[in-house]
This record gives structure tokens, C-alpha cells and sequence, in this order.
């Protein structure tokens, strides 16, 4: 942990009381104290200040006798572990070891008060099912149950912290009509799918830059655009000056002055993008929790889910195994609202859709109008529509309805059209 403080994300479950060495235990909890505070440097300045901030732990490094906080740091580079498999390993050995001395102690316990003269059958009967239960559940918490109404009023408040004054609850889209269907919940995964060059990643950003304007801390996982590309599409977004004219320089005074502000907005909100065309679950997963600490995190988008084979029914597990880690271990272990994108192929289709829509909480298909489409709904009816084809956490679409959108490539803008279509009804 000294060398890879972030591991620590992967064992919240293992405490300081579960070490055997208490001066490991208390070095334990001085770094995860100084990750919890947003600092990753691990060194023996900031761990000896952070021990010394407890009275109780202080004394206890001083009775271990650990004097060269330094001398300890340098020798622990030949032993440590750099891959996330073997620090879980180390982290199974901790608590197995921790729940066998736990479990001795109670059964030692128990058997002298199988000496004892005056111990009645349901005394003893009782002890050694609360001893036992009490380890169990120490060391097991994940599988402990509760009643549904201990429950209650953890649930009542999570309702309340969701709605909002305009009365939605959850994080609301930038395009209105699709807060009738869903808004991004906490714990839940939207899933967004579209053929290549069809402005996923605009649909995406503009999402993440309306939740920027709402003060939302939001990271964004980037498989695609470098931070340069990326950031050329937002100034383009946000001042409104043409794309093409950020990239080239050929601009005016006027919006000059319009990107400089556009600069120093962006500079001010809680926004991260990462760019890796290979993201790693672990890295996912890792970067979350550590935002979570540092900044709040609380809306997450992964633009796009893409396999690393061309075998297909691999394929097909390799995208499904990705949504589901995005909406049960990031969405659902970190409490966090999740927008992901996957391409569709020829056919219209993504990989096996089944395995993906198994766990997306929603489902939207995003494509461009054909010239028939664009005549038939009119021009003010925009370029671009988009179908909310699986909806768990609200009203239902039909297949061919759809909501009315203008997509601006030219300054990566994609906005709701005021004018909607009307449906047209069948004679027969």
C-alpha cells in the first residue's frame, strides 16, 4: 500500500483491528486516513504526521518500537506486491487469519463454559449462537440480514436526497423530453447506442457538459479522444464559435473573447476526462472510488464499450461482462449515475443486445433522419431523432416514436427541437 496507496480501494471490508502486528494495523490506518483526505503520496513525513494526530495510535507505534518510519518505507520496496490479484491475496490472508483468532478466542470461551457447574443448556445454547453469529457477521458483513423495516428510514432519506425543486429526482438530461422517461439515478446504468460517426460521443458530452453547468462532479472515460480533441469539441460547444476555427486560429476579437470565457468556465467546474483506448475494469473502478474522495464524484460517462476480438460470441460476452460491471460495481457498489455508449453494427444491432440490455436500466437508440424523414416531419423537426427503446425505470416508448433533435456538428451541439413531429395515424 505504500508503494500503491490507490489499493486500497479494493479492500474497504479489511480493517486496522483485523492485523495481527498492531504497528501494521496502525500504519494501515494512517494511509487509509491520508487517502480518505484526498492525499496519495505516501511517504514517512505524511504518515508519521498522520500517527502522531491520534494519541492512542501514537503510543502504540512507540511501544512497537517502529522509531525510523523511513528505514521502514525503504525496506518495504523488496516485498512489495505491484498487481491488484496478489494485494487481494495478501488482503484474503489478513482476514482469514484475523477471523481464525476471532473464532478461537469465542470457542475458548465457550468451552470453559462447558466446565462451568452452573451453565443451564439454554444459556449455553444461546452463547454459542451469539458468539458464533457475532464473528460471522464481523468478518462477513456483506451476507448479514436485516428486516426489511430496520431498513426504512435509510431508504425514506435516500428518496428525499433524489428529488430535485423542480420536482424530477435523480440528475436530469439537457434535452427535456427525455426527463418524462428517465433522469440519470444513482445506482442505475443508460446505455446509448449508435452506428459510427453518428455523434455518439457529441450526444454524450453535451450530457456531461449540462451536468458541468449544474455543478455535478463527473468523470468522463474516454476510449476515442485524446484530451486536446476532447477539449477542442467543448470550447466549440460552450462559446459557440466554429469547431474548424478553434483548429485552425482563424477567428475574430469577438470570439476570441468568447473562447477565453469558455476556457476559464471549464477550468471552474468538478470535470475529469480520461483518455485510454484500453480501459482495465480494475482502472475503472479504481479512478471512481478515488473521485468519489477527492471530489464528490457523482455522474460517471464511458464513451464507448468496444471488444478486443473479432471472434463474435466472445465478443458478445467480452461487451456483456462490461455492462455488467458498469451497472453492478461502479453504478451499483459506488452509488453513482452511469451513461455508457456502444456502437451498433450494419444491421443495426449491437453484438448480442440481449447480454447488454440484461442490465442497462435504459436503453436509447440515437441515429440520423433519412432525406424522406426530414421531409415528411419538416425541416424545424431537426436531423436527428432519438428512441428510447428499453425503459426500466419509467414510461415506455414504442418503436416508432421518437423525440425531435438538431445536431450542429459544426459546434458540436445537439439540442431538443422546439417544433416536435406530429404522428401521423393510419388510415387502416
Amino acid at each position: 500500500m505504500v508503494h500503491h496507496p490507490d489499493f486500497i480501494l479494493q479492500s474497504e471490508h479489511l480493517k486496522p483491528n483485523h492485523f495481527y502486528n498492531k504497528e501494521n494495523g496502525c500504519i494501515y490506518w494512517a494511509i487509509q486516513r491520508l487517502f480518505e483526505s484526498g492525499i496519495d503520496k505516501i511517504d514517512a513525513f505524511n504518515i508519521d504526521s498522520m500517527l502522531n494526530t491520534n494519541e492512542a495510535v501514537k503510543k502504540k507505534i512507540e511501544k512497537f518500537n517502529v522509531k525510523d518510519m523511513q528505514e521502514f518505507l525503504d525496506l518495504s520496496a523488496s516485498v512489495a506486491r505491484g498487481t491488484i490479484e496478489e494485494y487481494n491475496m495478501l488482503v484474503e490472508t489478513v482476514l482469514s487469519y484475523a477471523f481464525k483468532r476471532d473464532l478461537r478466542n469465542k470457542l475458548t470461551g465457550l468451552v470453559n463454559e462447558c466446565y462451568a457447574p452452573n451453565v443451564s443448556l439454554e444459556t449455553l445454547s444461546n452463547d454459542a449462537y451469539k458468539s458464533l453469529s457475532d464473528v460471522t457477521e464481523k468478518f462477513m458483513a456483506s451476507t448479514s440480514v436485516e428486516m426489511f423495516g430496520e431498513k426504512i428510514d435509510e431508504l425514506w432519506s435516500d428518496i428525499e436526497v433524489r428529488r430535485t425543486d423542480d420536482g424530477l429526482f435523480g440528475l436530469p438530461s439537457k434535452f427535456p423530453s427525455l426527463n418524462n422517461y428517465f433522469t440519470y439515478e444513482t445506482t442505475e446504468l443508460v446505455l446509448l447506442k449508435a452506428r459510427m460517426k453518428m455523434g455518439k460521443s457529441a450526444f454524450m458530452m453535451n450530457e456531461a457538459i449540462h451536468k458541468m453547468g449544474m455543478g455535478v462532479p463527473t468523470v468522463y472515460f474516454d476510449t476515442e479522444m485524446s484530451d486536446r480533441l476532447f477539449f477542442e469539441r467543448m470550447l466549440a460547444n460552450i462559446s459557440g464559435v466554429d469547431l474548424k476555427a478553434i483548429k485552425n486560429g482563424k477567428y475574430g476579437a469577438e470570439d476570441a473573447k468568447k473562447i477565453s470565457a469558455a476556457k476559464e468556465w471549464i477550468r471552474s467546474k468538478p470535470f475529469v476526462h480520461i483518455y485510454n483506448p484500453q480501459f482495465s475494469n480494475e482502472e475503472i473502478y479504481t479512478t471512481c472510488s478515488k473521485l468519489k474522495y477527492k471530489m464528490d464524484l457523482q455522474f460517471v460517462i464511458f464513451d464507448y464499450m468496444k471488444g478486443n476480438t473479432t471472434d463474435s460470441s466472445a465478443l458478445y460476452n467480452e461487451l456483456g461482462g462490461r455492462c455488467d460491471f458498469l451497472k453492478n460495481d461502479v453504478a451499483g457498489k459506488l452509488k453513482l449515475a452511469v451513461l455508457a455508449a456502444c456502437q451498433l453494427n450494419r444491421a443495426n444491432q449491437v453484438a448480442d443486445s440481449d447480454k447488454l440490455e440484461r442490465y442497462a436500466s435504459v436503453s436509447m437508440l440515437w441515429r440520423s433522419k433519412s432525406n424522406d424523414e426530414i421531409i415528411m416531419d419538416g425541416e424545424e423537426c431537426g436531423n436527428f431523432l432519438l428512441n428510447v427503446s428499453l425503459n426500466r425505470l419509467g414510461e415506455q416508448m414504442m418503436d416508432k416514436e421518437y423525440i425531435d433533435f438538431i445536431f450542429d456538428g459544426s459546434h458540436m451541439q445537439i439540442n431538443e427541437c422546439k417544433m416536435q413531429h406530429s404522428v401521423q395515424e393510419s388510415p387502416f
